[in-house]
């Protein structure tokens, strides 16, 4: 079975009950853990890997949507999806160093572009290339 139809829950046999606790991100989190990866929004995706949940399976996806378009508005911000992967630290990347590589060449290859980006906090380009 291809990765993209398993779930995250699956691919990391990691299974939560449901919480009662009503809020987006609990809610969206609990729901979007279930689907298989292939069926995830662009913004569960943004949300899951903010939450630091299914990396090893997300990070390539959201590359591929960021090596596209650098600066892709996915719900809130021109940006919002580039700006959670800076959030991540370089410990974070651990079952992903190609992609780190990769993610690298994106930012190194439009930092311009994205230094333009008001919505792209100056502090977390600075502190991502500081090396986190």
């Amino acid at each position: 079975m291809n990765i993209n139809d398993k779930s995250i829950e699956e691919l990391e046999n990691d299974y939560w009950e449901d919480s009662d606790f009503n809020s987006y991100i609990v809610l969206t989190t609990q729901n979007a853990r279930k689907k298989p990866v292939s069926q995830l929004s662009d913004e569960e995706i943004r949300l899951l890997i903010g939450q630091k949940i299914g990396l090893k399976y997300l990070i390539p996806i959201a590359l591929s949507l960021i090596s596209k378009d650098p600066l892709v508005e996915v719900t809130f911000y021109k940006g919002d999806l580039l700006s959670q992967l800076l959030k991540l630290s370089y410990n974070d990347w651990e079952h992903n160093e190609e992609d780190l590589k990769f993610f690298q060449k994106i930012v190194n290859d439009n930092l311009t572009l994205i230094q333009s980006c008001d919505e792209i906090s100056n502090d977390l380009i600075a502190k991502y290339l500081e090396g986190n």
